[in-house]
């Protein structure tokens, strides 16, 4: 009773923060944006909540199972270089241009800039892949609640769904960014307290290292294997030595997204103003950095804990986002159950609301807007209205998702980050971007991905957010050389 308990509060917080920043909301600057008046606390921790999600604690706590501390490694150091980066070279100028501008989304940064093809492209990359990436989340609330509440999968995708819909949709940016405060330092406390509550179980940091290295897995293998870089890994990659490429790749296509996922990066256009993204650049990368050592590191103790309880390694082998809700329920105690499941259930919550009101947002002010005009109040309202439909089509696929959760995160954030990455920095860095450059690279970019993943990945191991990206600044570099009068911004 005390997880169920713990969690219907929380659930029943945030539906109350979502009926509070309603009354608070008063135009559509405060639903798109929160009236570009957030403090760095709000901004700090709604980036962080915001990019950590169920992925986080089951795929990237997980998948250390598999891979060991290599994974362990690369994803922290990667999460924390790519987080100073983006506070140090998107957020300021983002801020400026945004606010010269008077742009609101990204998209619609992208149009002032270069013109309304590029904004109507970014859009349609926007919604279509973030509607993939939100598959992803509520697959992992979906087995959390299964795990540990013996809840019916599909149940709890229909749960978590609700109740994100109700206060994203009825608080706007204004709920999102204040339930991500909330959900961000549940985030924060449940990873941190997760990681040493299973140190101290397994008798300090001295013995937990030993036990691990002295365990048996794989079937025979040595423990200290899970110390080493390209020793383990799924067969087929092991197999064709490409172990570390493949760690190496991944880990950077998750943790560079945040250098230019809109619903990240939208959260620098609504701070209040540069002193907060100057302390940003100290509290976010700081915040980061310790949810990351701790959580991405749980996964190979596994090897420790779970032959305990079952001789069957298999479906942990073949599922590593079971891995963490596993060590939890059979380790801690009902009330530390109890901060874990609510902070895996806020991961997911707190990225899940904003993947839907940039992709609403995006749907209404990027495209509809482009055909027909709309009053501030109609715009607002009919966003509402897309917050509902955009949250439901994902569950609709979640139940019978198709990958794991690492998996489904590393493709969404090779195309987003592959597709966004280079137009950003042009129209952030340069007066007149050239806008047929800037469009024609999100569109090689996407197909570079998609094709890549479907026809090479299995081949060379690389992840598609390389070839993307390289790809984004070849198609850049010759457009921009092709075609050298950039066309004029539309207004």
């Amino acid at each position: 009773m005390i997880i169920e308990s713990v969690l219907a509060g929380y659930l029943v917080l945030v539906i109350l923060i979502g009926i509070y920043e309603y009354r608070k909301t008063k135009g559509l600057l405060d639903y798109y944006l929160a009236g570009k008046k957030l403090g760095t606390l709000v901004v700090s921790f709604s980036f962080f909540a915001t990019y950590f999600s169920t992925a986080a604690f089951l795929g990237g706590g997980g998948t250390g199972f598999l891979l060991g501390f290599q994974w362990s490694a690369f994803l922290t150091f990667f999460h924390v270089l790519f987080a100073i980066l983006a506070w140090m070279v998107i957020a300021p100028p983002l801020k400026k241009v945004t606010d010269e501008h008077g742009a609101i989304t990204i998209p619609e940064l992208f149009r002032k800039k270069a013109g309304v093809l590029s904004q109507i492209v970014a859009a349609m990359v926007i919604i279509i892949f973030f509607e993939l990436y939100m598959v992803s989340i509520y697959k992992g609330a979906g087995n959390l609640l299964q795990v540990m509440l013996s809840m019916d999968y599909t149940t709890g995708l229909v749960i978590t769904a609700l109740i994100v819909m109700i206060y994203t949709a009825i608080g706007g940016f204004r709920a999102v960014v204040m339930t991500d405060l909330i959900q961000g330092i549940i985030v924060l406390v449940g990873g941190v307290t997760l990681f040493f509550a299973l140190i101290y179980s397994l008798g300090g940091f001295g013995a937990a290292i030993e036990a691990l290295s002295n365990a048996k897995i794989f079937g025979g293998m040595d423990g200290k294997v899970l110390f080493e870089i390209g020793k383990i890994g799924p067969p087929p990659i092991l197999k064709a030595g490409m172990i570390l490429p493949f760690v190496l790749s991944l880990t950077f296509a998750i943790s560079v997204a945040q250098l230019a996922s809109p619903q990240l990066v939208v959260r620098f256009v609504a701070a209040r103003d540069s002193r907060v993204i100057a302390n940003g650049m100290i509290l976010t990368p700081l915040i980061i950095g310790i949810f990351a050592i701790c959580v991405f590191s749980i996964g190979p103790f596994g090897w420790v804990i779970i032959p305990k309880y079952t001789d069957d390694v298999t479906p942990f082998l073949k599922d590593t986002d079971l891995v963490v809700p596993f060590i939890a329920m059979k380790l801690f105690p009902a009330g530390i159950n109890a901060l874990l499941l609510t902070a895996i259930i806020a991961a997911a919550m707190s990225t899940i609301n904003s993947l839907i009101h940039v992709v609403a947002t995006a749907f209404v002010r990027d495209l509809v807007q482009n055909v027909k005009s709309l009053e501030e109040k109609t715009a607002v309202n009919l966003t509402r209205i897309a917050v509902f439909i955009f949250a439901a089509v994902p569950v609709f696929f979640a139940v019978k998702p198709m990958g794991v959760i690492v998996e489904i995160v590393g493709v969404s954030f090779s195309v987003i980050t592959s597709a966004f990455l280079v137009p950003l920095i042009a129209c952030l860095y340069s007066e007149k971007p050239n806008s047929a450059a800037i469009t024609a690279s999100m569109v090689a970019a996407v197909i570079a991905c998609v094709i890549w993943y479907f026809y090479y990945y299995k081949v060379y191991w690389i992840y598609p957010v390389v070839p993307g990206l390289l790809v984004s600044v070849a198609v850049f570099v010759l457009f921009s050389l092709a075609f050298p009068q950039p066309s004029k911004a539309e207004a």
